[in-house]
């Protein structure tokens, strides 16, 4: 369903940074202050739009989504599916049942120096429905989110 991908040289594409549940951000709009070296970007992954991020903090918030076309960091692991919603799977890979039951048996290392084993997190079996049911659902999850952000406001 999701295939890992890992394309480089592409300098012409944006840096991104990775906010633990908030997908990507360009990486020159943070407002944090992230030093890094722009020659070096032929070596940085690109990702798609809506494609999934193993960052080095999955082990504890599940994965991102990416919310641009641009580069991350090359320790990171980019996954896209085809026929598949992002926005139906983006809650599943951040729940806690995704993170405690079927993410951690996969962690190793202790404290910060914590990894995924990428192979056997590839052996992880994900719900499936067919592309129409997901998207019914994606569109439901944004409406419900649109109107929890509505009510923030107030």
């Amino acid at each position: 369903m999701f295939q890992e991908y890992s394309e480089k040289n592409h300098p012409e594409l944006p840096a991104l940074t990775i906010i633990q549940g908030g997908g990507t951000v360009l990486r020159d709009e943070s407002d944090r202050n992230l030093q890094y070296d722009k020659s070096s970007l032929s070596g940085y992954k690109m990702v798609c739009e809506d494609d999934f991020i193993v960052h080095l903090r999955s082990f504890e918030g599940g994965l991102e989504k990416s919310n641009h076309n641009g580069l991350i960091s090359p320790a990171y692991h980019t996954f896209h599916g085809d026929n598949v919603d992002s926005r139906f799977y983006y809650p599943y890979f951040r729940s806690y049942e995704f993170i405690k039951h079927k993410l951690v048996p996969h962690v190793y290392g202790i404290r910060d120096g914590r990894s995924i084993d990428i192979d056997g997190m590839k052996t992880i079996e994900i719900p499936w429905t067919s592309y129409g049911e997901q998207k019914k659902i994606g569109d439901y999850i944004e409406s419900l989110d649109h109107l929890i952000t509505l009510h923030h406001r107030k």
